[in-house]
């Protein structure tokens, strides 16, 4: 069976993340929400809050495109910005009891999701999956030190 020319690790990746992403999308617009607010609402701590620069990596994203974000989180009252009491530069985030309960839903969502693909496709498949995802990771990130240097 020959493959056709479009299919590439990239392009499968791309295209499985963009129908999980839809997915999701239409899953938080019934909570009048988005995914790009519960993945952030996921990588902060509930108790101990996260500062921007810890957030953003998690997200793939730099420290300088959080604004948008924060704000929009902070207007609907899911988060509140704390300033360091030693480095005035640097903001921790903390989620307000609404945030919790939001992250709490977003949490609840994706472990749905991803019970659901366990039982159709099965634990071996799942970690195989992973394993593979993972060494994919570690070759494009050794590319990118490579290019970086060069």
């Amino acid at each position: 069976m020959s493959k056709k020319h479009t299919e590439t690790v990239d392009s499968k990746l791309k295209t499985a993340w963009q129908i999980i992403s839809r997915m999701y999308n239409a899953e938080a617009a019934q909570h009048s929400a988005s995914i790009a607010i519960g993945h952030f609402l996921l990588n902060i701590d509930s108790n101990e809050g996260a500062y921007a620069s810890e957030i953003a990596p998690r997200l793939g994203m730099e420290s300088t495109s959080l604004s948008r974000i924060t704000k929009a989180l902070e207007d609907e009252k899911l988060i509140i910005r704390k300033a360091d009491k030693d480095d005035k530069r640097k903001v921790k985030i903390l989620l307000t009891q609404k945030g919790k309960e939001n992250k709490e839903l977003a949490k609840k969502i994706v472990r749905n999701f991803n019970t659901e693909i366990e039982k159709k496709i099965g634990k071996n498949k799942i970690d195989e999956f992973f394993k593979t995802v993972d060494d994919i990771i570690l070759i494009a990130e050794e590319k990118n030190k490579l290019l970086k240097l060069g």
